[in-house]
């Protein structure tokens, strides 16, 4: 519960929509990270003849690794328009994000129709259009794949975290590292001991007195990210 109150004031204080550039922006990305991850800029362009769109972010433990994609294919063609952006050190904002240069970068690459086919079926294959169990917690100390999306009008999201069985199979995450042009290699996927890591981050106890090792607790309801604001 503390942890969804404390995502819930973040947001409300920010009280601004992420965008796809706000990202790679240290301050702007501070100030609006739970709408970017959210997708909600997405969400409120999403409208019949908008063109297609994903943004897949990949928390890889969020103080050590953090990747997010923005694909956006050609109005006019089968093409897309890739945009990757890795970010390091994510909790510690002023010392990661504005003291340290090294701690995100930026690189962008085109993607062929062939590329662009290859992604969207893995996509699919994962399961993308269908609706995300409700109230699906996505620890940010823990392994998760979050993807928001707008095709043919319609906009959606849904989470794959290192506990579920379809994780290891997501064929998207395998495509999008061997199209990455960051040349950052991708944080990999291991076991989080939750005791541990409390341990080890001095942290208190979560829910029934078990350990919540975590800074943040992200929260799936009614197809979106809680503790969004309502936009209009």
């Amino acid at each position: 519960m503390r942890a969804d109150i404390a995502v819930l004031l973040a947001v409300t204080l920010a009280g601004c929509v992420g965008d796809d550039r706000a990202a790679s922006d240290p301050l702007r990305r501070s100030a609006s990270w739970f709408a970017i991850a959210g997708g909600e800029d997405l969400r409120m362009t999403c409208v019949p003849g908008a063109p297609t769109r994903y943004r897949f972010l990949y928390n890889a433990v969020w103080e050590e690794q953090v990747r997010l994609y923005e694909v956006m294919a050609d109005p006019a063609g089968e093409e897309a328009a890739l945009r990757a952006t890795v970010i390091r050190g994510a909790p510690r904002l002023v010392q990661s994000y504005v003291l340290d240069p090294g701690a995100s970068r930026v690189a962008e690459a085109r993607l062929s129709s062939e590329q662009m086919r290859r992604l969207v079926a893995a996509l699919d294959g994962a399961g993308f259009a269908g609706i995300p169990t409700d109230g699906t917690r996505l620890a940010s100390g823990d392994f998760y794949w979050l993807v928001s999306g707008c095709v043919d009008g319609k906009w959606h999201l849904n989470a794959w975290r290192r506990q579920d069985p379809a994780f290891a199979q997501l064929s998207f995450a395998r495509l999008l590292a061997e199209l990455d042009p960051t040349g950052i290699p991708v944080n990999p996927v291991r076991a989080i001991d939750p005791v541990q890591r409390l341990a080890s981050h001095g942290g208190g106890s979560g829910e029934g007195g078990q350990p919540d090792p975590s800074p943040f607790t992200l929260v799936i309801r009614a197809g979106r990210l809680w503790g969004l604001p309502p936009l209009w």
